[in-house]
C-alpha cells in the first residue's frame, strides 16, 4: 500500500518530467517523454531498489538531468540529416538520448568503483546554486508555450494574438492547487491533486464553452513491453553518423548528467540517514545508481537520481526498505501497461503548470538568504562575491549551456579560492623588537641588541605555498623596507610546500642577499617534510645550512647574532667577570669580599645537566662562560623557555618562592656557573644586611627585565 500511494503520489511529477526532457521534439514529445519516464522509473526503479543498500531506495527523473537531456535533444533534433518527422528520424533521437544516459550509467559505476563518490560533494556551492538557479529559469521559459497555448517557434511579436486565455486558466489552476495543496493540506500529495483538480477544470471547460481553444493533451502513448533495444538504431550507419557528430556534446552531457545525478543522490542518502538512523555506503550507491542509469539508458528511460522527496514520502508513512520501493516500480508498470487511455487524456497545460512549480521550488534557497540580507543593508564583501558568482554562473548556464555554466562557475570559484588563500597566506608579520628571540643577554649586551632588533623582520606564514599563493609572499619581499637587514620567513604552519614555492624560496635565498638582506628559514631541517621537499625540488639541498633553523625563535636569535657581530659586539661570549653579573652589578670591592665565600663555583661539559624539572630549588645560578638553556621535553618535542647567555643570573625564581624547577637546564657546550644557596643569601644578610638587599635589588631588577621582555611577545608561543 506504501508502494502504491507512493507511485500515485509522485506520478504528475514523473509525467512533467518526461514531457520537459522530449519537449525540443515536437509533436511527438508527450509520448516518447511520457514513455521514456515510466521506463526509467520502472527499470531503474528495480535496479535501486535491489542493488542501493539505502535503507529507502526509490528512484525517480530530476528537473536538471531532465533538462539537461533537453539541451542535447534540442541540439540533435536541428541537425539537417536528421528527419525528426518520420519514425526511422525519432528512434535515432531516442537513441542518442539513450546513449548519453547509458554513458552517464558507466560514469557513475567508474566514480562508485574509484571511490570517487566524495569528489561529487566537492562542488562549491555559488557555482551550484548558480547552475541550479539557472536549471529553474530555463524550465520556467520551457513551460511558456505549453501554459500559453502556443505553437513551437512562436514569435514574440505574436504571443498577444495567439495566445489562449483558458489554457493558460487551466495551467494557473494546476499551480495554485499545489502551493494551495502544500500550505493547507500538506500531508497530501498535491502535484497528484493539482492533476486531478486541472483535467477536472479542463473537462467543465470543455463542456462549457464548446469550441473554445483549451491546449492540447497528451494524446497517444507508445504501447508494447520495456525492451533494452534503445541502442538498436545505432546499427544503422545513418544513425551512427548522427551519434558521431555529437560525440562530443553526448559525452559533455552524460559526464554533467552523472555529476548532478551523483550529487542529488549522495545528498538524498545522507537526509534517508539521518531520518532513518542509518549509514549509507557511497560506493555502492553510486555503483547501483550508475546500474539503475545503465539499464534505464538501454531501455530508452531518462536519468535517475535517488528521490528524496519520494524517500521522505515513504518514511513519515513508516515505510523503509526495499519492499516499498520494488511495489512503487510495479505499480508504475500496471499504470503504463493499463493506464494508457487515461493518460492520454490528461491536458499538457496541466503538467506545464506542475512544472512551474517544480521550477520555483528548484530556485536556490540559499541565494534567497543572500538576497534577503542584501535587503537588509548586508554590503559586505563577501556577500558581493558570493552574490556576484551565483549570477554569473546562472547567466553563463542561460546564455551558452549547462556545460559552459558549470565550467565558468568552476573556474571563477577556482580563482576566488586562490585569492583568498593568496590573502590568507601571511598569518603575521612583526619586527624582532615586537618579539625578541628567548636568549636572555647580559645588561651591556641587550642595551646594544634593543635598538637593533626593528632591523629584524619575521613572516609568519599559514595554509599553502603553491603556485596560487606565491605571489603574496613574492610582493611581501618585493615591499621590504631599507630598515629590513634579516628576515625570518616560518615555515611551521605551512601545510603544503609544491614546486612553486619551493622555487620562490630558492630564489630569495640568492636575491635578498645582493640587496643586502639575510634570509632565515625557520621550520625547515634535513629531517622534517619541508626539509625533505626542497631536497626533492632541487631547492636548497643542503637543509643543514647555517640559514635554516628549527623555529623561529632560534632563527630570530640568530638573526640577533648576527646584529650584533655587525655591531662589534661579541655575540656568543665565552666568559664574563664574575663582578659583571647582573647579581653583583653595583657592588663594591668590601662587598664582593663578603660575597665571594658563598658562591659554588661548578663547570659544565657540553650538555650535562644543571637541574631536572622538579628537583628541590635552593639556589640560583651566575652564569659566567657559555650558555645554558632551560626547556621542557626532548628530541622534536623539546620547548625552550630561555637560553642564557654569560652575565646572566637564573633560578632566582625558584630560590625565592622555595618551589621546585620547573623546567630542565643543560648546558650547550662547556659552562661555567655559580651558586649561590638559600643559606648563602641567610648568612650575607647575616653579616651585611645593606649588601642582601642591593641583591635582593638586583634580583629584582633581573626580574623586571624579564617581564618586560616577556610583555612584548604578542603571540601565542605555540
Amino acid at each position: 500500500m506504501a508502494g502504491l500511494s507512493n507511485a500515485f503520489a509522485s506520478l504528475a511529477l514523473v509525467l512533467s518530467l518526461g514531457l520537459l526532457a522530449y519537449a525540443p521534439v515536437g509533436a511527438a514529445a508527450a509520448g516518447l517523454g511520457i514513455s521514456a519516464a515510466f521506463t526509467a522509473v520502472i527499470t531503474g526503479g528495480l535496479v535501486l531498489a535491489l542493488w542501493a543498500g539505502v535503507r529507502t531506495p526509490v528512484a525517480g527523473p530530476s528537473s536538471a538531468t531532465a533538462l539537461m537531456l533537453a539541451s542535447l535533444l534540442a541540439t540533435v533534433a536541428r541537425d539537417p540529416a536528421l528527419d525528426i518527422g518520420s519514425p526511422a528520424g525519432l528512434l535515432a533521437l531516442v537513441a542518442v538520448a539513450s546513449a548519453s544516459v547509458v554513458g552517464m550509467g558507466l560514469l557513475q559505476m567508474l566514480m562508485g568503483l574509484a571511490g570517487l563518490g566524495r569528489l561529487a560533494q566537492f562542488v562549491p556551492q555559488p557555482v551550484l546554486a548558480g547552475f541550479m538557479n539557472g536549471v529553474a529559469i530555463l524550465i520556467l521559459w520551457a513551460q511558456l508555450p505549453t501554459l500559453l497555448g502556443l505553437p513551437p517557434l512562436t514569435a514574440l511579436a505574436d504571443v498577444r494574438s495567439l495566445a489562449q486565455p483558458l489554457t493558460l486558466l487551466v495551467g494557473l489552476s494546476a499551480i495554485a492547487v499545489v502551493w494551495g495543496g502544500a500550505r493547507w493540506w500538506p500531508r497530501l500529495p498535491a502535484p497528484l491533486l493539482a492533476l486531478a483538480a486541472g483535467t477536472a477544470l479542463h473537462a467543465l471547460l470543455g463542456l462549457a464553452l464548446p469550441g473554445q481553444p483549451l491546449g492540447s493533451l497528451v494524446g497517444p502513448l507508445p504501447q508494447g513491453l520495456v525492451l533494452p533495444d534503445a541502442l538498436m538504431p545505432l546499427g544503422d550507419t545513418t544513425t551512427a553518423a548522427l551519434l558521431h557528430r555529437h560525440a562530443g556534446l553526448v559525452v559533455a552531457t552524460a559526464s554533467l548528467m552523472a555529476l548532478i545525478s551523483a550529487l542529488e543522490s549522495l545528498l538524498a542518502a545522507v537526509a534517508i540517514d539521518q531520518l532513518c538512523h542509518s549509514q549509507h555506503n557511497g560506493r555502492r550507491v553510486l555503483v547501483s545508481l550508475g546500474g539503475a542509469n545503465l539499464i534505464s539508458g538501454l531501455c530508452g528511460g531518462l536519468p535517475l537520481v535517488l528521490s528524496r522527496t519520494r524517500a521522505l514520502s515513504l518514511i513519515d508513512q513508516g515505510s523503509t526498505g526495499r519492499m516499498p520501493a520494488l511495489a512503487a516500480a510495479a505499480v508504475f508498470a500496471l499504470m503504463f501497461a493499463a493506464g494508457g487511455p487515461l493518460l492520454e487524456q490528461l491536458p499538457r497545460s496541466v503538467l506545464a503548470g506542475i512544472m512551474v512549480t517544480i521550477a520555483v521550488a528548484l530556485l536556490d534557497r540559499w541565494t534567497h538568504q543572500l538576497l534577503r540580507q542584501w535587503r537588509a543593508g548586508d554590503r559586505s564583501p563577501d556577500l558581493l562575491q558570493s552574490l556576484v558568482q551565483v549570477a554569473l554562473v546562472a547567466a553563463t548556464t542561460l546564455a551558452l549551456g549547462f556545460a559552459a555554466g558549470v565550467a565558468a562557475g568552476l573556474l571563477l570559484a577556482a580563482m576566488v579560492f586562490m585569492r583568498k588563500v593568496n590573502r590568507s597566506l601571511l598569518r603575521s608579520r612583526y619586527h624582532a623588537s615586537q618579539q625578541p628571540s628567548r636568549r636572555l643577554h647580559h645588561p651591556t649586551v641587550e642595551a646594544v641588541l634593543q635598538p637593533l632588533r626593528r632591523h629584524i623582520l619575521v613572516l609568519e606564514l599559514e595554509g599553502a605555498l603553491f603556485f596560487g599563493s606565491v605571489s603574496r609572499l613574492a610582493s611581501e619581499a618585493d615591499a621590504l623596507g631599507p630598515e629590513v637587514r634579516h628576515l625570518v620567513i616560518d615555515l611551521r604552519r605551512v601545510s603544503t610546500l609544491d614546486e612553486s614555492g619551493a622555487v620562490l624560496l630558492q630564489q630569495l635565498s640568492v636575491r635578498l642577499p645582493r640587496q643586502g638582506i639575510r634570509l632565515w628559514l625557520a621550520g625547515v631541517a634535513a629531517d622534517n617534510r619541508h626539509g625533505r621537499s626542497l631536497q626533492a625540488y632541487g631547492c636548497l639541498p643542503d637543509p643543514r645550512r647555517a640559514d635554516c633553523l628549527p623555529d623561529v625563535d632560534h632563527a630570530t636569535e640568530a638573526a640577533e647574532f648576527s646584529l650584533l657581530a655587525e655591531a662589534g659586539v661579541s655575540a656568543r661570549q665565552t666568559a664574563v667577570p664574575l663582578a659583571d653579573t647582573s647579581l653583583l652589578r653595583g657592588l663594591s670591592a668590601a662587598q664582593l669580599v663578603v660575597l665571594r665565600p658563598q658562591l659554588i663555583e661548578q663547570r659544565l661539559a657540553d650538555g650535562e645537566r644543571l637541574f631536572s624539572q622538579g628537583d628541590p630549588a635552593d639556589r640560583l645560578y651566575l652564569l659566567t662562560a657559555g650558555s645554558i638553556t632551560v626547556r621542557s621535553g626532548a628530541g622534536d618535542q623539546a620547548q625552550r623557555f630561555a637560553s642564557f647567555s654569560p652575565g646572566v643570573m637564573l633560578g632566582e625564581l625558584a630560590l625565592l618562592d622555595g618551589g621546585g624547577r620547573s623546567a630542565d637546564a643543560l648546558a650547550d657546550g662547556e659552562a661555567q656557573v655559580y651558586a649561590l644557596t638559600r643559606d648563602g643569601l641567610a648568612a650575607v644578610s647575616a653579616a651585611d644586611p645593606a649588601l642582601a638587599q642591593q641583591l635582593l635589588r638586583n634580583i629584582a631588577l633581573h626580574l623586571a627585565q624579564r617581564l618586560r621582555v616577556s610583555t612584548t611577545r604578542q603571540r601565542d608561543d605555540d
